[in-house]
């Protein structure tokens, strides 16, 4: 009986205290956490006796005797525990860490720090450690001094490199970083996307571009053959939007490795998408010039037309240069046509007929090549038939616009391109007076996924529920209607005739800023561009608080901009954009443009 009982009772003792070496470790990780640091102290104190070979206990405890100001007490415990042990070093460090927190120990630290520098030296292994350790203090200065020397005596390998690198970004000195980084990158041959987030989220003031742009040339002078270092000064080109730079070094590359264009080819759609396209055409130019040997013909010679038109298209241009792009556009649409890569060029062409030479028939002609070619991508299809659509809006061919955009709506339901037929689709309800369907597509498309669709189906919807009279008189709702048709097929004169008529026959309608916009469109399509100005000016004067006080801006900006060279002016009018409409779906084009001419 007495021997059960003793088994019984050396178990019940055993696991008692642990339960109470347990307890004592949570109330001390609370207090710790808590930052109540005299109390815990005092249990750590305990728990650091009773398990002398527990870490976390003997870390807390130094911590908690330094937070309390007993730097004395710690360095004491510390150096009784450094003699029980054959390799002292971490123990020196953290002497060396706890004098550094007191200012009058400051000099007593950096003493400390050079004997264990000089003892070290000669030793990678234990080199690299106390680099280690003295980082795990936040001890950062005599970690980077210590793999300096590692560096000075053991040459500079890849692993003493990364660690700098690391550290000099910790302290805030991003230029030394990146100088590490680059190092890292010619002795290990790193490709620049390794890097590329490291860049992304450190240099970001055009001091620091600036300071790695020089830094780069001298190591690109150094060494030539490491293309991944050019690949990074194109980076910091394109992050300043610094362009026409990101091109030459772009080219460079491609020259000196006869690749076949397809970096230039990626920098002019990254140019296309950022508006600059004088720069995109620099880009595909290049790359058509590669002929057979460029990476695909084909698509660059779209890109390379579509940039031209787009060029044209903005700008002041001559009877001439139209009829020349018109005869290049031809040849490639004819002898590679119908083909993803010539519908652009054949949409371009569609927009000419009905725009410039008033022929939507041709519009129509070209276009159902593409429609009637059922071998072309579904989506390329799809993309081909809301064209269609739009040129069979232009040739009054109501009924066929809506089947095609029924067709897209239904195959791509639930994608972008579907919701782009729908709102077509809206319109052209709008355009019949079919108001009530009209608002009920439009209210669908509202959380569109493509901003641009939901932005217009907001300001048509808006426009209906608006310019309903209360005694639902749909009269000058209807003329403004047969105004955006007209407007839609070209027909200016019938359109500014229904404008004009709402205008007249309803003065002071809530119509009046719709009507504006629409007649200063018709002016700049008719090339009228200081009577496009003059309205635009007027709607954005009489109401800058409407909904579409921001379409104005952007049109009459880009107006400025573009067709009348007029820098201060449009700069003026980006200003506006940004100070007063911040909410505007135009206003990260209204801030690229404004710093784009602004020089910054």
């Amino acid at each position: 009986m007495q021997l059960k009982f003793y088994i019984l009772f050396v178990p019940l003792i055993f696991w008692a205290n642990i339960a109470t070496s347990q307890n004592k470790s949570d109330l001390a990780n609370n207090l710790f956490e808590q930052n109540e640091y005299e109390k815990a102290t005092i249990i750590y104190e305990d728990l650091t006796s009773e398990n002398p070979d527990q870490q976390i206990f003997y870390d807390r405890y130094i911590q908690c005797l330094v937070k309390t100001n007993n730097q004395k007490k710690a360095i004491k415990f510390i150096r009784k525990k450094a003699k029980k042990q054959s390799e002292p070093l971490s123990f020196m460090v953290d002497e060396c860490w706890v004098l550094s927190t007191d200012k009058s120990t400051e000099n007593e630290s950096k003493k400390l720090f050079d004997f264990i520098r000089e003892k070290i030296k000669n030793d990678y292994g234990t080199l690299m450690l106390a680099a280690d350790l003295f980082e795990q203090h936040n001890l950062n200065d005599f970690a980077i001094k210590l793999l300096q020397d590692g560096e000075n005596i053991f040459g500079s390998t890849s692993d003493i490199t990364n660690r700098l690198a690391n550290l000099y970004l910790t302290n805030g000195q991003r230029i030394k970083a990146m100088e590490r980084y680059l190092t890292l990158m010619i002795q290990s041959n790193i490709p620049f996307e390794q890097f590329k987030q490291v860049f992304e989220s450190n240099i970001t003031d055009s001091a620091d571009f600036v300071a790695l742009q020089q830094l780069l040339i001298v190591k690109i002078q150094e060494n030539p053959n490491v293309y991944s270092l050019n690949e990074w000064l194109k980076w910091s080109f394109i992050k300043q939007q610094d362009w026409n730079n990101a091109y030459i070094f772009t080219k460079a590359i491609d020259s000196k490795l006869n690749e076949d264009g397809k970096r230039l080819f990626d920098l002019g759609i990254l140019c296309t998408s950022n508006n600059e396209l004088d720069i995109a055409l620099k880009c595909f130019d290049y790359c058509v010039k590669l002929g057979q040997n460029s990476h695909d013909p084909n698509l660059v010679m779209s890109f390379y037309l579509n940039t031209k038109f787009q060029i044209l298209s903005k700008s002041v241009t001559s009877t001439e240069e139209w009829n020349q792009l018109i005869l290049e556009l031809t040849k490639f649409e004819s002898e590679n046509g119908p083909s993803s890569e010539t519908l652009p060029i054949a949409q371009n062409l569609s927009a000419i007929y009905i725009q410039r030479k008033n022929n939507p028939t041709e519009a129509v002609n070209m276009l159902q090549k593409y429609v009637n070619n059922a071998s072309l991508d579904k989506k390329v299809l799809a993309n081909a038939k809301i064209s269609l659509a739009k040129a069979e809006i232009a040739n009054n061919e109501m009924w066929k616009s809506e089947l095609l955009l029924a067709q897209v709506e239904k195959d791509f339901s639930e994608e972008a391109l579907g919701q782009q037929a729908k709102f077509y689709r809206a319109e052209l309800s709008f355009f019949r007076g079919d108001y009530d369907w009209a608002s009920m597509q439009l209210d669908v498309l509202k959380d569109a996924t493509t901003q641009l669709i939901s932005n217009d189906a907001m300001e048509l919807a808006l426009c209906i529920t608006d310019n309903v009279g209360t005694d639902s008189n749909y009269t000058p709702l209807q003329l403004y209607s047969k105004a955006l048709l007209f407007q839609r097929q070209n027909r200016f004169d019938s359109a500014i005739f229904y404008a004009e008529k709402v205008r007249n026959d309803f003065q002071g309608h809530s119509l009046t800023d719709e009507i504006l916009l629409l007649k200063a469109r018709i002016y700049e399509s008719q090339e009228n561009y200081q009577k496009a100005i003059d309205t635009y000016e007027t709607l954005t004067i009489a109401f800058s608080h409407d909904i579409l006080a921001d379409n104005a801006l952007i049109a009459l900006a880009n107006l400025y901009q573009y067709k009348m060279k007029n820098s201060d002016k449009a700069i003026q009018t980006y200003k506006k954009i940004i100070e007063n409409h911040s909410n505007s779906i135009f206003i990260t084009e209204a801030r690229k443009e404004y710093r784009k001419l602004r020089g910054f």
